[in-house]
């Protein structure tokens, strides 16, 4: 599938309600998507990410009325998803810069110490006041500066991988007996699930 233009993957359903959180009060095209067939989604697009289109095709053998509200819904839901990741990225952006500042004093501090502290004393500082103060200062800028090079990463992949979500595009198709509903064929080998 890498490279491909287009990917696809089909889930098997009894009924499309299936797809949406039962307990969810908002009308079905706002509602929350089910959280195993979202978590599914998920997974299975997370491998396709070299695809420039995405298609979500799901069968159903029951639930022709409410196909028309999953599109509307998994745009939603995605929408929401990627706009609390974004907020969750800047957050993480934020607390790092100011984990950052907090770090660079308490070093500066810790480094000031110790050179007050050998002025002061003759022999110098303590062999184990010394040393605690240099690992207290390499201690203090560790966490700020992992979680600015490498800590919103995940976020961010989290992020794209959403945003894409909500741009995936989805087709039902009712098998009633011998007929369904039309779908549009797509280029992808899809990957089946049934959700029980």
């Amino acid at each position: 599938m890498h490279g491909a233009s287009a990917a696809s993957v089909s889930i098997h359903v009894r009924n499309v309600a299936q797809m949406f959180n039962s307990l969810d009060p908002s009308p079905f095209w706002d509602r929350d998507l089910d959280r195993d067939a979202a978590e599914f989604i998920e997974d299975e697009f997370s491998d396709k990410l070299s695809a420039h289109t995405w298609h979500l095709h799901v069968h159903a053998q029951d639930g022709a009325a409410l196909a028309a509200d999953l599109q509307a819904a998994v745009e939603h839901y995605y929408e929401r998803l990627a706009a609390s990741a974004r907020r969750r990225l800047r957050d993480e952006m934020r607390v790092g810069q100011l984990a950052l500042l907090g770090g660079v004093t308490i070093f500066l501090l810790s480094m000031t110490s110790r050179g007050v502290l050998r002025q002061l004393l003759a022999g110098g500082a303590p062999r184990m006041l010394d040393e605690g103060l240099i690992i207290i200062a390499w201690l203090a800028l560790w966490r700020p500066v992992e979680s600015l090079l490498y800590g919103w990463v995940p976020l961010y992949r989290r992020r794209r991988l959403y945003e894409r979500l909500a741009a995936v595009r989805v087709s039902v198709r009712v098998e009633t007996g011998t007929e369904g509903t039309h779908v549009e064929p797509v280029t992808a080998v899809p990957q089946v699930r049934a959700l029980s």
